[in-house]
């Protein structure tokens, strides 16, 4: 049966027929160019044209189909054959055209098109869809409105508002603290039932909206009386500047059962369906106080949406993770979507909703019910970015103390103790006192101001230490971070030598910490340099034996220099030294003619330049046993030695070159230590058993870049650049909450105002700069910051002043890192370069994410591969079917893929399951 069947079905009365059009014309905002209006009435319809009859008749056969006759004209509705009556009225083409006007309610906004029926199949809106109203007049001054709404009762919707009343009171900020709570629940009143004799009201809010709805003496006498009123009764909190103003729903419950005006009824004003929002705000102007907060009726009701589509409120949404509380809260928040997306861009995104998912214990947060709410809402209000969440999501523990509370003192007191919301409840109450960060008009160039000028020269500065630092390639970041690899290796080799694999994917490091160990010169010298005490640390040369094909090899170059060093240090001859050309051709040649055994090749190439001919490891530890000397092997460049590690005799011989610390730990009286730095895909595809158990050996010392250590890179080239003032060593010792405080200054708070709710500029970095597990590389967040500078340098639009990196820049960014990152990658990364040739080769394009492996051309091997270096995500939880393949935006942009509908909130949802946990 189809859909217009089964709707025809319904047509019980005449109010089925006129849900139908409305249904079928958007709210009357896709109505036929020729049809001027549709007006429904008990007895009978009419419709004004400008065209023929038979247009309009076929046009109702298309929405009404054999239910409509058309002689007479009629729509039969199914009780007792009863017909309802058509009558066409035809009007000239130039008679006015009657436009739509939207209200702030259910009954209207269940007909915007949802986001997957814009405009029902291309149809082309009507003059009807310019609506009046639905855009209300901004306040130019406060106080701010606060909602707080749920689906259903008893989810901590009012525990909720409080807690946020409560941060506000307990602001530190100097000055005075004033607030307005409203119970605006009609049908089962909260905070009104908290008040004692003393603090309760002679007014009520069911009394403000018959007053304002019929004004005896004017608004303006009606608005001083009540602010009058609440005076005289409000709450003080811990001394005069500090005050607590509550209007209740009622005075008494009798008052709610003869509800003579509801909030409906001021919302059907033609002239301004807002004014409740409106007189709401008055009131608090008169009272003096910083924000308004709102206490909604729960559900779909009236009573709650002439403030619930208002886009100047500040709306919190309160739901558990119940597939009933979950089910009811996406259906407000599809329809506020709707609503809102009618709004120009910038109030759209000032209008983003704050969704509290709440009564969350431990176990709750691990159920498949918390991912699904994730997924559900998510998908409801959604964004065109995948990195910014459509909602801003917050959580609020299961607090049995806080299902007892009696009074809004012991409110007050008792709710700080929810650790989790209380704490963004902070941060709101913060932004709200905060003063606001003036915006530096932009100035042509040429005409820069001091302030621009200045911004612009940081930022000149952080693109020309970034863009050094990128490859490792230059003495400009001599400093180095102590991230927690790094002192690993100190704490387990303090007296004994390293000898060990750090594994890390591309961009993590590996070159950089690799020059900076050479270029000590010595163990001890390094660990000194990390921050450890000297005097417990046994000492060794350091002598690189390969390195990277970026480093040149000259006489006086770092390598020729590091390696004459070590030998000094053991007492050794420089004359059996390797030129890098007779280096790589013996190791080329070795894979032409293979040896019997790579091991062999590996241990004599090593001993050979330390004048052993014979013996081996086992001969050249004797001997620097014998002149209590010790050396440390370092090896990077692997993969620039062996361009494809799935070749045969390449497996073969990094096998072996990797099997280098077991060969090295037989020996007795060890005076001889290796560190490896190898590719974490290079160590996959040439190690065939027990990978497992090598990996969880080396998992320590294994480059990885956590959120902490990332902040302390962003610090360390911030305070290079000379934008945060410091010693960039300081790194290593600042707490990370005073990391982020003062990388505010290279980022800002949010890629926003401070009021805005937009994501934290440290997290969302971090998000858009790691895979789908929360892996990040180094490499990816210097070159962010790179490009990020350097649209900074050259722009002349609006400039921040709290901060030197604009959001616009920052977001410009991400593009052109990941299309700069795969470009590098495909061409030293084997299963990447295979999977877009493949994709090239059978002309494969402008695929979606979430994609499926039939759709890219992989197989199982391939997506296994790909999967482990982060390129990318199988979701199995998301109920995609076969199309469950996610690409990280550090990889997605550069190849060329796009993001569903379906795609975006997901991956957001990703992220949060994934790094949700990240201090950022």
């Amino acid at each position: 049966m189809s859909l217009q069947a089964v709707e025809n079905e319904r047509l019980l009365t005449w109010l089925d027929v006129e849900r139908l059009l409305k249904q079928r014309t958007a709210l009357w905002t896709l109505l036929p160019a020729d049809v001027r209006g549709v007006d429904c009435f008990a007895d009978g319809m009419e419709i004004r044209h400008t065209t023929d009859a038979a247009q309009i008749d076929d046009w109702l056969s298309t929405l009404f189909g054999h239910a409509y006759q058309r002689e007479p004209r009629a729509i039969r509705l199914r009780i007792g054959n009863a017909t309802y009556l058509v009558e066409l009225v035809h009007e000239t083409a130039g008679s006015a055209t009657a436009v739509a006007q939207t209200y702030p309610l259910w009954q209207d906004v269940t007909y915007l098109p949802k986001r997957d029926l814009e405009a029902l199949d291309g149809d082309t809106p009507s003059p009807q869809s310019q609506q009046q109203g639905s855009t209300p007049a901004p306040w130019i001054s406060g106080p701010n409105l606060v909602s707080f709404h749920s689906f259903k009762g008893g989810v901590g919707r009012t525990t909720a508002l409080m807690t946020y009343v409560a941060a506000c009171m307990q602001e530190p900020n100097g000055g005075s603290k004033k607030i307005l709570v409203v119970d605006a629940d009609l049908e089962a009143p909260g905070v009104s039932f908290w008040l004692d004799d003393a603090n309760r009201p002679t007014v009520s809010f069911v009394q403000l909206l018959e007053a304002l709805h019929y004004p005896p003496a004017g608004l303006d006498a009606t608005l001083d009386f009540f602010a009058t009123e609440l005076r005289k009764t409000s709450l003080n909190v811990g001394g005069l500047q500090r005050e607590l103003f509550v209007l209740p729903a009622a005075l008494d419950l009798a008052e709610i059962q003869d509800i003579s005006v509801a909030p409906e009824h001021l919302a059907r004003n033609p002239a301004n369906p807002w004014q409740l929002s409106d007189h709401l705000h008055v009131l608090g102007q008169r009272l003096g106080v910083d924000a308004v907060f709102i206490d909604l009726r729960a559900g779909l009701s009236e009573l709650a949406s002439p403030i619930l589509f208002d886009p100047r409120v500040d709306h919190f949404f309160v739901s558990t993770i119940a597939p009933q509380s979950v089910q009811g809260m996406a259906e407000v928040l599809r329809r506020l979507y709707a609503f809102n997306r009618r709004l120009p861009a910038k109030q759209q995104d000032d209008a983003r909703p704050t969704v509290v998912l709440s009564l969350l214990t431990k176990e709750l947060r691990e159920a498949d019910h918390y991912e699904q709410a994730l997924k559900a809402l998510g998908e409801a209000y959604p964004s065109d970015d995948a990195l910014t969440s459509g909602v801003q999501w917050l959580e609020a523990e299961f607090l049995s103390t806080l299902m007892s509370i009696g009074s809004v003192r012991e409110a007050l007191d008792a709710l700080p103790q929810s650790n989790r919301l209380f704490g963004s409840a902070s941060e709101w109450a913060k932004a709200l006192y905060a003063e606001p960060m003036p915006v530096q008009p932009g100035t042509q160039t040429g005409s820069a101001s001091p302030v621009s000028s200045s911004r612009q020269g940081q930022a000149k500065r952080l693109y020309e230490i970034c863009k050094a630092a990128e490859f490792a390639d230059s003495t400009a970041t001599s400093a180095i971070l102590a991230t927690e690899p790094l002192l690993n290796l100190g704490k387990h080799y303090v007296k004994d030598l390293p000898n060990l694999l750090m594994i890390g994917a591309k961009g993590a490091g590996k070159t950089f910490t690799y020059r900076q160990l050479v270029r000590t010169g010595a163990w001890q010298d390094f660990l000194i340099k990390l921050g450890f005490d000297a005097g417990s640390i046994v000492n060794a040369g350091i002598f690189p034996v390969l390195w990277s094909g970026n480093i040149e090899d000259t006489p006086e170059g770092e390598i020729k220099v590091a390696q004459c060093r070590a030998l000094d240090f053991i007492q050794g001859s420089r004359q059996y030294l390797l030129r890098g050309t007779e280096l790589q051709r013996q190791i080329q040649d070795a894979l032409k003619t293979p040896p019997d055994h790579w091991e062999d090749f590996w241990d004599d190439l090593i001993t050979q330049q330390m004048g052993v001919a014979e013996g081996g490891l086992k001969e050249l530890n004797r001997v620097l046993a014998t002149k209590a000397t010790r050396i440390i092997f370092v090896f990077d460049g692997i993969e620039d030695m062996f361009n494809d590690a799935t070749e045969a005799h390449s497996i073969d011989a990094i096998h072996a070159l990797l099997r280098l610390p077991n060969r090295i730990s037989e020996l007795e009286n060890r005076h001889i230590g290796a560190l490896i730095f190898v590719r974490a895909d290079y160590v996959q595809a040439t190690i065939r058993q027990n990978l497992g158990q090598l990996l969880q050996r080396f998992q320590p010392f294994r480059l990885e870049w956590n959120p902490e250590s990332f902040l302390r890179l962003a610090f360390m080239l911030s305070c290079q650049a000379e934008i945060i003032e410091g010693d960039p060593k300081s790194a290593d010792y600042l707490r990370i909450e005073e990391l982020k405080e003062k990388l505010e200054r290279l980022w800002g708070k949010k890629l926003g105002s401070e009021k805005s709710k937009e994501a934290h500029s440290a997290r969302w970095v971090y998000a858009a700069l790691c895979d789908l597990k929360g892996n990040v590389q180094a490499r990816d967040l210097v070159r962010f910051l790179k490009f990020t500078a350097n649209l900074e340098s050259g722009r002349s639009a609006s400039t921040w002043t709290d901060r030197i990196l604009a959001p616009e820049s920052m977001r410009q960014a991400i593009p052109l890192c990941s299309t700069e990152k795969v470009t590098e990658a495909k061409t030293e990364i084997a299963p990447l370069r295979k999977w877009i040739e493949l994709m090239e080769q059978q002309d494969i394009h402008n695929l979606r994410v979430p994609f499926s492996m039939e759709e890219a051309r992989l197989d199982a091997s391939l997506l296994s591969t790909l999967q482990e270096i982060g390129v990318i995500y199988e979701d199995l939880d998301g109920n995609f079917g076969d199309e469950r393949l996610f690409l990280p935006e550090i990889y997605r942009y550069g190849l060329r893929f796009e993001t569903s509908a379906a795609g975006r909130p997901r991956t957001q949802a990703l992220l949060k399951k994934n790094i949700g946990n990240i201090p950022l």
